[in-house]
């Protein structure tokens, strides 16, 4: 997304319906887009993206880019055509989902710039504001989001090797990140909406029940062990906690 907008200045808005498919050479303003009906696929040279109702989305001048329509119905938008100082302007694709602003952006907007009086412009500049304002506000989000991410990615990452390792410890984990346990909890649990206890007990669960799905094992004891839990019987408790039946008679309904 940009870093700045600066001496902004609208040069029109307007309401249109996207083309079944178009090859765009150099886009010739930067635009603010709402998709408001249907859906449209982007696709530039090095990035895809695709936009749905409630999408807003950036379009720098100079771009080059080829679209298609995903849908039989008419794919709607609203237009902000927009000039300014603009730095390293990319396209980028956002939800206005809690944008205080959004009845009006979806409802008036364009009927206010061309058919309304000088208060009408302001208000079209303010919304205009308002909206890069909560897009910026949503990308330090999204950009805190991921730097949390990036702390427990080494723990993730282990586990992707480990998790049906009996002897796996938590606390390995913790230390991979180089974070004290309190703050590694709440990440992953901000990032999982669970704790790492839960995430590992449900991985191995679900690989269990693949398992007997595919009929490599019948015997309980050696499916437990396989997934990591050291007593079957433990094993067993969490499998009917979690899908209702036992292993033992979730295998033999599978058989059967």
């Amino acid at each position: 997304m940009f870093k700045n907008n600066e001496n902004i200045k609208i040069e029109n808005i307007y309401t249109g319906t996207s083309k079944k498919s178009a090859s765009i050479l150099s886009r010739n303003c930067n635009s603010l887009i709402l998709r408001t009906t249907g859906s449209v696929r982007y696709l530039f040279p090095d990035f895809t993206f695709e936009t749905n109702p409630g999408d807003i989305y950036f379009l720098p001048k100079g771009a080059q880019y080829n679209y298609i329509s995903l849908c039989d119905t008419p794919c709607n938008y609203i237009s902000i055509w927009y000039t300014g100082n603009i730095d390293l302007p990319m396209p980028y694709i956002r939800s206005i989902d809690g944008f205080p602003d959004a009845s009006e952006l979806k409802g008036s907007l364009a009927d206010m710039w061309n058919f309304g009086d000088q208060a009408d412009h302001y208000r079209c500049y303010a919304i205009l504001y308002n909206l890069l304002t909560y897009l910026k506000n949503t990308e330090k989000i999204t950009y805190a989001d991921k730097k949390k991410m990036d702390i427990i990615a080494p723990a993730i990452s282990y586990l992707k090797n480990h998790i049906y390792d009996s002897d796996l410890n938590i606390q390995t984990l913790i230390t991979l990140c180089g974070v004290s346990g309190t703050y590694f909890y709440k990440i992953f649990h901000q990032n999982y909406s669970m704790t790492p206890q839960k995430y590992i007990l449900n991985k191995r669960l679900s690989q269990a029940k693949s398992i007997i799905d595919n009929g490599d094992l019948n015997c309980i004891s050696e499916i437990a062990t396989l997934v990591g839990f050291n007593d079957p019987l433990y094993f067993s408790r969490a499998f009917r906690k979690k899908y209702g039946v036992s292993p033992s008679h979730y295998t033999k309904q599978h058989i059967m």
